[in-house]
């Protein structure tokens, strides 16, 4: 730009080399619109992604202990969750929760493609705990239909949201604490 100023000042652009700089600005705004147009479509595509998943930057805790962990029963209910390794599978909890293993990857802040390679890695095995938590209820429900459900259902004890959705929102310990009170018959 500092050059196109000094020849201005010094008598000023001969036509042809005005008309081809202002064919380069044209085609450099087409550029940059092009390249705009790209970026706004990723903020986009994070946004909605961003708002299914669990913010997981830093280590995900492990579920408080349960009184219910010691109860061979209540172990024994979720064993089909865990593969022959002991741990628990993305796989096995989507599966029964009735969601996609993508939708279980987002809330877990993962890929679907990294969960589906290893869906039972141990790095997965913290989050995956709350869900194993919330599987307890087959000790109370006839099928793991009845869970799925369930799930789905608001419920007037969370404040009128589904299960699924304080999972969604990343409210694990919460929903967790929820089913160690109905299956102890604690008030919450």
């Amino acid at each position: 730009m500092p050059t196109i100023l000094s020849k201005t000042e010094k008598g000023g652009l001969e036509f042809g080399e005005l008309a081809d700089l202002r064919d380069d600005l044209v085609q450099e705004k087409r550029r940059l619109e092009r390249l705009l147009a790209r970026v706004d479509n990723a903020l986009r595509q994070a946004e909605e992604t961003e708002s299914d998943v669990v913010d997981t930057g830093e280590k995900v805790p492990a579920p408080r202990p349960s009184p219910l962990d010691q109860w061979k029963n209540v172990v024994d209910a979720t064993k089909d969750l865990r593969v022959a390794n002991g741990n628990l599978s993305a796989e096995r909890v989507a599966k029964l929760f009735g969601i996609s293993l993508s939708q279980l990857a987002g809330w877990l802040g993962r890929s679907k493609q990294t969960v589906s390679k290893t869906p039972d890695a141990d790095s997965l095995q913290n989050a995956l705990g709350y869900f194993e938590r919330v599987a307890r209820l087959r000790l109370a429900m006839e099928s793991d239909a009845e869970i799925r459900k369930w799930l789905r259902m608001p419920h007037q004890d969370i404040d009128g949201k589904s299960p699924l959705e304080l999972m969604a929102n990343g409210q694990w310990q919460a929903l967790a604490d929820f089913v160690d009170d109905i299956l102890t018959g604690t008030p919450g």
